[in-house]
């Protein structure tokens, strides 16, 4: 009798494994997905709404929502923020990844993102018609 219970016992542990492998890369790669950082290096200064920031480094951090963009450059000194839309369903390829700077009165003003979620736009945007190729500038953004 002490055998078949350690034999259970030993299958319903070989179970409860196998179930905990096969789910912790689902859990793993979710959670990788809402960590994820874009890093951008823009050369100009530009607008953000209103918000000015300085050229440089920056990371991009979608907290809580892919309709949300936190702006810091690595210095971690500047901070801005914008709201988007989606542009449509059809997220890049990797190495497509970009943010879209429209160009109006020789400042560069963020436009949208072109990243793992989707080609975005900011809500402000969202009625402007379509960018031309010549009033825009595309700075690549990587993703870690």
């Amino acid at each position: 009798m002490e055998m078949q219970e350690m034999a259970k016992k030993t299958a319903l542990l070989f179970l409860l494994c196998s179930l905990m492998t096969m789910a912790l890369p689902k859990a793993l790669t979710a959670q990788q997905q809402q960590q994820r950082q874009g890093h951008a290096v823009i050369p100009f200064d530009f607008w953000v709404g209103g918000e000015h920031l300085p050229a440089g480094d920056y990371i991009i951090e979608h907290i809580e929502s892919t309709s949300y963009f936190l702006f810091r450059n690595t210095n971690g000194n500047t901070l801005a923020q914008a709201y988007t839309v989606p542009l449509d369903g059809d997220p890049p390829n990797d190495g497509q990844y970009k943010l879209v700077f429209k160009i109006k009165d020789g400042k560069h003003l963020l436009y949208g993102g072109w990243g793992p979620f989707g080609r975005r736009v900011l809500s402000s945007e969202s009625a402007e018609p379509a960018l031309a190729e010549r009033n825009r500038v595309d700075v690549p953004v990587t993703y870690h």
